[in-house]
């Protein structure tokens, strides 16, 4: 099992659960976010009231029961300034990916880089996985940062697979992955 709340250095990982406080404090951190986080997700466009945001956290503590998905709101002394999950859980080939956002008072501070590291050590020693991605667009130069600071190596790149609503246009997207022994290696390392 999954622990519902992870300790970083600065941070703290708690796990979502779909309580109407939960919907309104990330509403309106998301609200407040709009414009920045709408360049690269486009499921900003359906946030459009707290009642949107709770039906999401329903939908992840139905894939968090079936074991596919987990998300954890960041907090910064006990105030919410995003979120971190680990999705497309795939337990026979020990296999997910990690995606993030920030509130964009909180950007270049570290506070991603140290949650990814909060969650791929949960999902490497926990969860049991061999492999974790992360896929960012190729224009995101700030998702892409944390992967390479995070020690995740560039497979390759998907061209053009997929329509960016905010630039409308075909997008590129990059694929960075960390294995177990990747990580096991930088423990050893320290």
């Amino acid at each position: 099992m999954p622990k519902s709340k992870l300790l970083g250095k600065r941070i703290v990982l708690k796990r979502l659960k779909p309580t109407l406080l939960t919907a309104n404090i990330m509403f309106n951190v998301i609200n407040k976010n709009r414009q920045h986080l709408s360049l690269w997700f486009p499921w900003v466009n359906i946030e459009n009231n707290v009642e949107d945001t709770l039906k999401y956290l329903f939908s992840v503590d139905e894939k968090f029961k079936l074991g596919e998905k987990i998300d954890y709101g960041i907090y910064l002394n006990n105030e919410y300034i995003g979120n971190i999950g680990i999705f497309d859980i795939n337990k026979k080939n020990k296999s997910a990916e990690i995606g993030y956002w920030l509130s964009k008072k909180y950007i270049r501070n570290g506070y991603i880089t140290e949650a990814v590291g909060i969650l791929e050590k949960e999902s490497f020693l926990n969860l049991n996985l061999n492999r974790i991605q992360i896929k960012c667009d190729e224009r995101n130069i700030p998702s892409a940062g944390v992967a390479k600071k995070s020690g995740y190596i560039l497979e390759g790149k998907h061209r053009e697979d997929k329509y960016s609503e905010y630039f409308q246009d075909i997008r590129n997207t990059l694929v960075f992955s960390k294995l177990k022994s990747d990580f096991n290696k930088k423990d050893k390392i320290k």
